[in-house]
Formats: C-alpha cells, sequence, structure tokens
C-alpha cells in the first residue's frame, strides 16, 4: 500500500461539494501525529494517526488513516471513524471493495472484505482472501494452506473448497486451478474447460488468450478451449500482452503467438515485453537493457 508521508507541520486543503467548508489534514510538529483542521486552521479533530491518505478512501471525504498502535480504519471529514482502526492492513478501495487483514501470529493472519459503507460484507476470518472486480467473485481459502474455492460478494460459495492453489489469477471467467497433483481450468460455474491433465497451467495473457502449460516436462501453450497452440518444446515460458517469453537450451528468447522467433534464444533474462521492446539481460552479473524486437538493437537511454 501506499505511505503518504508529510513534511513536518505541512497542511493541505481538499474541498468537497457535500460539506459547507474546506477541510485539511495537518501534522503537529512535536508530536508528528496528524489531525484535521478547518479552513481557519482550527483542528477538528486533534492530531491523532501516524498515517492518513485521501487516495485510498472508499469515496470522496473519506481518508484512509493509521492509528499510534500502528491499525488501520477510516474516517470521515467530521473525524468520525466510520471504520474503527482495528485492522493491521487494509487495501485500497477497488470497485466499491477492500481486503483488509489481522494478524493471528508473526506470519499468520486472517482476511475480510469491506463494502463502501465500511460493512464487513465478508467476514475477517479467512487465511486465503483475492478480489476480482472484473467478475466480482472472491477466491477463499479457510487457511493459508487450505483448499480453495470462489465465493460471491454476498459471501455464499459460488465453487467449494476443492482447489489446490496454484496463484493463478482469473482471466476473462477462466481459472486455472489444481487438483490430485494436475492442473486444468474451469469457469466460474466451476465447468471444466480444460482437462487436468497438466504438471502445470501459469497465468492466461488477457490480450492473447494464451497461457503456458506444462506437460512431460516441457511448456508449450494453450488457448482459452485448451487447444494447443505452441507445442511442448521449452524449458521455462511466461505469456505477455503482446509475445511469449520462452526458454530453451537455458536460454530465454521471445516467439509470436504462432511460434515465430522475435528474439533469438541468447538471453540469461527477459524480465518484460512489449510491443515494440523487451527488458533483457545477457548474462547473471550484467544490468538489464531495452531492447528493440524488430531490430534487435539496444534502446538508447535518455
Amino acid at each position: 500500500m501506499k505511505k503518504t508521508i508529510l513534511p513536518s507541520a505541512l497542511t493541505f486543503f481538499i474541498s468537497y461539494a457535500s460539506v459547507s467548508q474546506s477541510i485539511s489534514v495537518k501534522q503537529d510538529e512535536k508530536s508528528n501525529l496528524y489531525g484535521f483542521v478547518d479552513e481557519n486552521d482550527n483542528y477538528i479533530v486533534k492530531p491523532t494517526y501516524k498515517e492518513v491518505d485521501f487516495n485510498f478512501g472508499m469515496k470522496p471525504g473519506i481518508f484512509y488513516v493509521v492509528n499510534k498502535n500502528e491499525k488501520y480504519g477510516y474516517v470521515n471529514d467530521r473525524g468520525k471513524e466510520v471504520v474503527p482502526c482495528k485492522y493491521d492492513h487494509a487495501s485500497s478501495f477497488d470497485n466499491g471493495y477492500c481486503i483488509v487483514e489481522i494478524k493471528t501470529g508473526e506470519f499468520d493472519r486472517v482476511m475480510g472484505l469491506l463494502d463502501s459503507t465500511g460493512r464487513e460484507v465478508v467476514p475477517v476470518k479467512y487465511g486465503q482472501l483475492e478480489f476480482y472486480p472484473k467478475e466480482k467473485v472472491l477466491l477463499v481459502g479457510e487457511t493459508s494452506s487450505s483448499d480453495v474455492g470462489l465465493m460471491g460478494l454476498d459471501g455464499k460459495m459460488i465453487i467449494p473448497f476443492q482447489y489446490e492453489f496454484w496463484s493463478k489469477r482469473i482471466s476473462n471467467g477462466l481459472w486455472p486451478v489444481g487438483k490430485n497433483d494436475m492442473c486444468g481450468v474451469v469457469n466460474m460455474k466451476n465447468e471444466i474447460i480444460v482437462p487436468f491433465e497438466y504438471e502445470m497451467i501459469e497465468n492466461y495473457s488477457d490480450e492473447l488468450g494464451l497461457a503456458p502449460a506444462k506437460k512431460g516436462g516441457k511448456f508449450g501453450f494453450i488457448d482459452r478451449t485448451g487447444k494447443v497452440v505452441v507445442p511442448f518444446t521449452y524449458q521455462d515460458a511466461w505469456a505477455g500482452s503482446t509475445a511469449l517469453v520462452v526458454k530453451k537450451d537455458g536460454k530465454w528468447g521471445v516467439i509470436g503467438p504462432t511460434g515465430q522467433i522475435i528474439l533469438p534464444f541468447e538471453f540469461y533474462n527477459i524480465s518484460s515485453v512489449g510491443d515494440k521492446t523487451a527488458w533483457v539481460s545477457k548474462s547473471e552479473n550484467e544490468e538489464i537493457w531495452e531492447i528493440d524486437l524488430a531490430t534487435k538493437q539496444k534502446v538508447p537511454q535518455k
């Protein structure tokens, strides 16, 4: 999460159409804590918070805050805590929802989901929780190591806890999952789209509609129907938005969606690939640099 660090005694004003006066956040010089003041620099809320950030609020006039006990919450522009400072972490709001967590041990936590009113629509009790706003579903697991399923925003299970968690995101309604040490792909109705016959299926590229899959110890690419588009001949692979990055004979290269070579297999690492360039290095000790995919030449940096 972004942290807002304000210089000592700095005041900034934000106006809202819903309130009759401008309000601002001000840091106390002695305590270094933040409070809220009106347009006359009078405190509405005395300095109480270690952090304040209006960019991560649920809606205009709501501020994300961290109190002196390092607990996260939200206050409105009158200083009232609309979400009590009781969480050990809070994400920014995405499409009206925010994931919050509470620590249960040094390395353990439980998570839940808040809506834009601050209500816990999903109780803070799950060891795994990821929000997919486009599909309006949550990936949930009872503990950090348990099987996972999908839950609706109403808290009702859509797909029961039955899949091993492979850290693979949902892409256009398709979810690569693992079961009994094999991977397949299901849709949001838990219908099998790609059979469970692969050793691994990585993330789909939203743009290309292809996902790296591993079979017989080698990687290739499948489409959204499960059709093999690129044969299983590579040591490793991942899908970018415009091209595919693959490893062969210990070196990385870039190929197109139908397998044509774009960059030869001569790179130690390829960290990203775009429409016209990629970031690469040719040895472990070399810093990454930008290469033009058409000319195969290093791109001069300004």
